[in-house]
């Protein structure tokens, strides 16, 4: 498959769960049920209606009846095997979006349209013969059902485009969750709703894949996500970095507020001195004080680091590297061959010794630590590749925010 016919197929995915969104939003009643019933399909009940539909999305295709002819075959084969025929209520509606051709397509066609368009095909047996079949003769089903079916199938083949459409669910979203503005929308409530939706489609059992308005409200009224690949094919890195900075490190004001951030980064497999280097001294930049003339002492902080599973010779380049730098740092040992004082390392910059980076040696120090820095705001921030951080290391009741990325050099992005 092409990357052009990749992408395609990835935003027609992206567009039938926004449609999934969009039906789930637009209920009219918080009990109104959504069953997602595979990656193309979904059930909906609301307010004692129920419709089955299927979404399709064909941005740069003219619109053909063959291209919908065999959806509505399903659909009829589903009314078929449902057996109540006139006594049935569920509707079958076929939504879609096409670049041209809708013109084709009347919406009052009738029997005989029905049947030449959607409803007749080619058949090729074992011997390749070719025969002409009609789907409603080979499930005999009379035209007085046929015209009952056609009462209870819609099709909408002006559907808005894929961008019309997310501006439809932001506006919902907006307007359903309280205190949501079009940025939280776009960074935290619209990344959880699709995390919610591919969630459920990926379910075994078709009675897993059910959700009803009040609960996808709640699920998605959070501002943090978890990316899943889904996500990041969809968003990529730059949204991510930006959805981080917007969660954990958008501040009131210019000012960083003064904290004792301990910031726990993992560089396995990409450990590159001169980047890693990059990274620190923004790191550090970002999360120290502004020195002034007339900066209190009690003003003065910096940022802790642990680098997850960084071999020694390692550790010691890249600490030579930021020297080099003119990066002033500590590491917690004050001379060769001692052991780690927590309390030397928890002792703030001064005016002489404007420190920008503190080193934590190993996980087993963060709990030292924090006791040793009584009276200093603390939070944790975990960036992690594949797991967290064990929960043993984390001290009780200090702010912990697992954060997990694809690349240990995205985390320049987010300060």
């Amino acid at each position: 498959m092409t990357n052009r016919s990749a992408n395609a197929t990835i935003k027609g995915y992206f567009y039938q769960f926004d449609h999934t969104i969009l039906q789930i939003l637009q209920a009219t009643s918080n009990k109104s049920t959504v069953v997602i019933e595979g990656i193309e399909d979904i059930d909906i009940e609301d307010g004692g209606e129920s419709v089955l539909v299927q979404c399709k999305y064909y941005e740069g295709t003219e619109y053909n009846h063959s291209k919908i002819k065999e959806a509505v075959i399903q659909m009829l084969q589903h009314y078929h095997k449902a057996g109540l025929f006139e006594q049935q209520q569920l509707r079958y509606r076929l939504y879609g979006h096409y670049k041209s051709g809708q013109d084709k397509l009347k919406s009052n066609f009738d029997l005989a349209f029905l049947k030449e368009h959607f409803l007749t095909y080619t058949d090729t047996d074992k011997d390749k013969v070719k025969t002409q079949q009609q789907e409603h003769k080979r499930l005999k089903i009379s035209d007085e059902q046929l015209v009952h079916f056609q009462k209870l199938l819609e099709i909408n083949i002006n559907a808005p485009s894929y961008d019309d459409q997310q501006t439809l669910i932001m506006a919902l979203l907006k307007k359903q969750i309280p205190s949501c503005q079009q940025e939280d929308a776009e960074a935290f409530y619209y990344p959880n709703s699709i995390n919610v939706i591919q969630g459920l489609a990926v379910m075994p059992n078709v009675s897993d894949r059910n959700i009803t308005k009040a609960k996808f409200l709640t699920t998605i009224d959070r501002k943090e996500i978890v990316f899943s690949r889904w996500l990041h094919q969809k968003f990529g890195d730059e949204h991510y970095a930006k959805t981080i900075k917007r969660r954990h490190f958008k501040f009131a004001g210019t000012k960083v507020p003064s904290a004792s951030r301990i910031f726990v980064i993992d560089t396995t497999g990409e450990f590159d001195v001169s980047k890693i280097t990059s990274l620190l001294a923004n790191l550090g930049k970002r999360f120290s004080h502004v020195e002034h003339k007339s900066t209190p002492q009690k003003d003065r902080f910096c940022p802790y680091v642990i680098l997850r599973d960084l071999p020694s010779q390692d550790l010691v380049a890249l600490l030579n590297n930021l020297l080099r730098q003119g990066i002033k740092l500590e590491d917690g040992y004050p001379f060769k061959g001692a052991d780690f004082h927590p309390t030397y390392l928890a002792a703030s910059p001064t005016k002489e010794n404007l420190i920008q980076l503190k080193f934590i040696p190993d996980l087993e120090q963060i709990k030292p630590l924090v006791t040793a820095l009584d009276g200093s705001y603390v939070e944790i921030f975990d960036f992690f590749k594949s797991a967290p951080v064990a929960a043993k290391f984390i001290p009780t009741g200090t702010p912990y925010h697992a954060i997990k990325i694809p690349s240990t050099y995205l985390i320049k992005e987010t300060f």
